[in-house]
């Protein structure tokens, strides 16, 4: 199964981990502008505080780029 990156709310920690679920219905949404959205949530068990945490897909760092890239990117000045 696919690593994704997570952040612990609880030790605000990242973690990598192929351990997660999908919520069975998990639905791909086409918005009105004719993008598309993922609704539903991805669960994962933490190995830092031991609890079950509960992401939006669209709080999910993309895992085919490195996680700190969107922090990088969002970081930027509209300038630079």
């Amino acid at each position: 199964m696919l690593e994704l990156h997570f952040t612990c709310p609880l030790h605000d920690m990242d973690f990598r981990s192929a351990q997660w679920s999908l919520d069975p219905d998990l639905k791909t949404i086409t918005t009105p502008s004719g993008g598309k959205e993922l609704h539903g949530n991805v669960h994962v068990p933490c190995p830092l505080c031991h609890q079950t945490h509960t992401y939006a897909p669209n709080e999910l760092a993309c895992p085919l780029q490195d996680p700190n890239t969107a922090q990088k990117l969002s970081s930027q000045s509209p300038d630079s």
